[in-house]
């Protein structure tokens, strides 16, 4: 796309929005850079716009998730990707048929020109070698795509959900779901500087997917690990194939071999007959191959055998040659050998049919890509860990932090339509680890108690903790006799949010006064 000439309005708008965000070092290097750039002005006007909005609602961002970059290291990451990883930036207009695209290769992207599908780009630009260690590939790929959209998708939210004003989640631009929610799982489950370690390859000898189930077993128990690993690695794979038609084959293929593996296992006297027999005649093979290395006419027979048999491109260059290609022949026919018996031990024999039974739970998926199951599965494991870690936080800032995680999670959506707060299958793990975080909250002195009576703080203090309000500590209620009953008025410090309607409960029920504001965090 050609240069655009700047209208005086632009110019305006440009040097307006970068005097607001001049002062930040990392900016003047954006300026510095940008200024190197082959970009139109169009796409130098929107990238400024971008950062001036991040800059605006990234300390709301922090506030509201907790497990975040530090505004200076997520913007200083921004800007290494413009400089490093994108040579060309080209618009497209909003009516036009033409695709979005990001060429890593080239270090180009073609997208629309709102900044969202920027940032987005620059995500996905970044040449990341993320390592996921398994024993199948296919499901490496799979966790590995996963990871992948997760972490892209990540890097967005601080300019997707937040304006400086408000935290509004839009779920149509959040590019998929499902990957952003199994991701943000992940990072409630091991933190978000590991993850941000394990996507980046940070340290290349580390087997990070290894340390991720070491982690998950060390703080939650073996149990929930193996729970929590089987619903993210089959949620991934059913994934992929949702946007992967030649992976979808791949898998295919694999459980029809692993099935074939398990039907001869199942016939443990012809499956150790067939290996018994395979040795046998490996055997046979390796006394001929001895045979011809040490006797020099059998050698020079095989050697013009087989150059017979060749093109003229692929003959074997000497009989020097030849004997060195048959011990190589003989020392693989070894190692088989050794293999057909090592498979022939009752424990090992017993472990590849367990092995092959768990990897079958992970390719049987083809008949039903459905994913809420499963989803909901490991929703109810991420809850259980959550849980853990309120009864073992002591210090009121941990609570704190678990009350704004609890919150962040409960909003976010497993689906176009709902969060996760309103997913019925959820509601009795939900309820448990509020009350508890309720409870522990009043204990600690973190939260002013509402009630005596548990069940009350319960149904009130929920409803006031789901709540968009930024700042969970300026919120002041107020219960006050309506015409139709008790109300409940939640505010934003002066600024009234929401009424919520009581009827069930009584006024001698309520231990804080009524008619008056009173601050709900200590």
């Amino acid at each position: 796309m050609p240069c655009q000439k700047i209208t005086k309005g632009q110019k305006i708008l440009k040097d307006k929005l970068f005097s607001k965000i001049v002062k930040k070092d990392y900016n003047n290097n954006l300026e510095e850079i940008l200024s190197k750039k082959d970009f139109s002005e169009e796409v130098k006007n929107t990238l400024l716009t971008m950062f001036y909005k991040i800059e605006n609602g990234y300390k709301d961002y922090t506030q509201i998730k907790r497990q975040t970059f530090d505004k200076q290291e997520y913007i200083e990451k921004l800007i290494h990707i413009i400089d490093k990883d994108c040579e060309k930036i080209e618009f497209i207009a909003k009516n036009s048929n033409q695709q979005e695209t990001v060429d890593k290769e080239k270090k180009e992207i073609i997208c629309l020109p709102i900044e969202n599908k920027i940032l987005y780009s620059l995500a996905k630009i970044q040449k990341r070698n993320i390592v996921v260690k398994y024993i199948d590939e296919s499901i490496e790929k799979a966790f590995t795509f996963m990871l992948n959209t997760g972490n892209n998708i990540n890097i967005v939210e601080p300019l997707r959900d937040f304006n400086g004003f408000s935290w509004n989640t839009i779920v149509k631009h959040i590019e998929d779901v499902n990957c952003n929610l199994m991701y943000q799982n992940i990072i409630f489950l091991v933190g978000n500087k590991f993850v941000d370690k394990w996507v980046n390859n940070y340290e290349p000898l580390v087997d990070y997917f290894d340390l991720f189930q070491s982690e998950i077993e060390k703080k939650y128990g073996k149990k929930i690990k193996e729970n929590i690993l089987t619903d993210l690695l089959i949620l991934s794979i059913k994934l992929k194939i949702k946007y992967d038609e030649d992976f979808k084959e791949e898998i295919k293929h694999k459980k029809e071999k692993l099935e074939k593996e398990k039907t001869e296992l199942e016939n443990k006297e012809n499956y150790l007959t067939n290996l018994a027999q395979n040795k046998k005649q490996k055997e046979k093979e390796i006394k001929q191959i001895d045979q011809i290395i040490n006797s020099k006419n059998l050698l020079a027979q095989e050697y013009q055998s087989r150059n017979e048999k060749l093109p003229l491109e692929k003959k074997i260059f000497s009989i020097r040659v030849l004997k060195n290609n048959l011990k190589k022949e003989r020392e693989r026919l070894l190692q088989q050998i050794e293999e057909d018996n090592k498979q022939m031990n009752p424990k090992i024999f017993l472990e590849k049919k367990n092995e092959i039974q768990k990897n079958l739970k992970y390719f049987d998926v083809l008949d039903d890509l459905d994913l809420k199951k499963q989803m909901i599965s490991l929703q109810k494991e991420t809850v259980k860990c959550m849980y853990v870690e309120v009864e073992r936080a002591e210090e009121k800032n941990a609570l704190i932090d678990l009350i704004y995680q609890y919150r962040y999670y409960c909003f976010l959506p497993i689906d176009s339509k709902m969060h996760l707060y309103e997913v019925k299958e959820l509601k009795k793990s939900l309820d448990r680890l509020t009350k508890k975080l309720i409870q522990k909250a009043i204990d600690r002195k973190v939260i002013n108690k509402i009630s005596d009576q548990d069940e009350i703080n319960f149904s009130i203090i929920q409803q006031i903790l789901l709540s968009k309000i930024i700042t969970l500590e300026d919120i002041y209620i107020k219960f006050t006799k309506g015409k139709e009953g008790n109300q409940l008025t939640i505010y934003d410090e002066a600024v009234e949010d929401r009424k919520v309607e009581i009827p069930d409960i009584k006024q001698e029920e309520i231990k804080i006064k009524w008619n008056k504001k009173t601050k709900l965090f200590i």
